[in-house]
């Protein structure tokens, strides 16, 4: 059995170098954090996106003991149950650590987010939209989990301890990025190196709030005490390479002075668009309270 960890953060926001507006948001709690970007121009996509996190905030399932108690206020989203059963007990099956009652942790992720699309949709009438992407640190029969989702292409990355004494250090992506390019990367069309410089890279093929594909991707992942994430609008993702946010997510050891440099650092590379970064650690409760 796992002992219960909780997330210390750090965040930071900045609307960037070449915007008028943020139309970034991002929300921190001891059980969950997520960042969202906005987009349908001033005023609504900061709307969306801040309709996005109050809604992850406000959800009682980041602070339920036993996440089966979640109930949804409002209509169940379409699923065809069996093939989301199917689908994702697949995927959780490749892991031995995970429990199969993180099926249902994943349903109720997805019912939350739901409720997010059609309030923005409500708000904004379809003319805004936005990504998120998250985490959510919750003990699922006996064992600490991350449940990692995302919808559009914000992402979620983590810190790989060193396998070699003196190595660089490396973070791994744990989001796939819903967009064209990297569709095209997917099914060889296009490199990655390439898909940095493609025309279209902003592109992205799914959203909340939009009226069109909203569905998440969600991962559950085993959490361990001491291991760090970092979850960013492509205001970051756009300006740093891998290898930079790697080296200051191993060397600033509290998570919002890493959070502070990586923004920073954004900015001086150009900071052509918002940026928002959270660093998560996991902690036991008694190490430090979480908090911004």
């Amino acid at each position: 059995m796992s002992a219960p960890l909780v997330i210390r953060a750090g965040a930071a926001t900045d609307r960037g170098l070449r915007r008028e507006s943020n139309e970034d948001a991002l929300v921190v709690t001891a059980s969950m954090c997520a960042v969202a970007d906005g987009m349908g121009g001033h005023e609504a996509g900061e709307i969306a996106s801040a309709l996005c996190v109050r809604t992850l905030g406000a959800s009682p399932l980041f602070d339920l003991e036993d996440f089966h108690e979640f109930v949804v206020d409002e209509p169940e989203p379409p699923l065809d149950v069996a093939r989301f059963r199917a689908t994702v007990e697949r995927e959780l099956r490749l892991d031995p650590e995970i429990p199969n009652d993180a099926v249902e942790a994943v349903r109720r992720v997805r019912s939350v987010l739901w409720q997010a699309d059609r309030h923005i949709q409500s708000a904004c009438e379809g003319r805004a939209g936005t990504t998120v992407t998250g985490v959510w640190l919750v003990e699922i029969e006996g064992r600490m989990l991350w449940v990692v989702f995302n919808t559009g292409d914000s992402r979620t990355y983590r810190l790989l301890p060193p396998d070699v004494q003196g190595s660089a250090p490396v973070i791994e992506q744990l989001t796939v990025d819903h967009s064209e390019v990297q569709y095209l990367v997917s099914i060889g069309q296009l490199t990655t190196a390439q898909a940095l410089v493609h025309p279209r890279r902003n592109v992205i093929t799914r959203a909340l709030g939009t009226g069109q594909v909203w569905e998440p991707d969600v991962r559950v992942l085993p959490a361990r005490h001491g291991e760090r994430l970092l979850l960013c609008s492509d205001g970051l993702t756009n300006e740093l390479s891998p290898a930079h946010m790697a080296r200051v997510l191993a060397t600033v050891p509290h998570p919002k002075e890493a959070a502070d440099v990586l923004l920073q650092a954004a900015l001086r590379t150009g900071g052509r668009d918002n940026v928002t970064v959270i660093v998560a650690d996991a902690v036991r409760p008694g190490d430090v309270a979480p908090g911004l």
